[in-house]
């Protein structure tokens, strides 16, 4: 299944390399590490959730007839 994600200038392998610079880059504690790791995946669940109800809506517009 194919979803606009692909179009973000998000991809996943910035992702994971985002990921792996916070988890290598020195924190002034755990609490303040786990804080940006937390932040960062409510951003990107969010930016994913987003895009895929942008997919859904876009697929029952074209189910109904609507804009392809």
């Amino acid at each position: 299944m194919a979803t606009g994600t692909s179009n973000s200038p998000h991809q996943p392998i910035d992702t994971y390399a985002h990921l792996a610079h916070l988890l290598r880059s020195p924190a002034p504690n755990r609490e303040a590490l786990l804080d940006q790791l937390y932040e960062e995946l409510l951003t990107r669940e969010s930016r994913a959730y987003a895009a895929g109800w942008t997919d859904a809506l876009t697929e029952a517009g074209r189910g109904r007839g609507g804009r392809p």
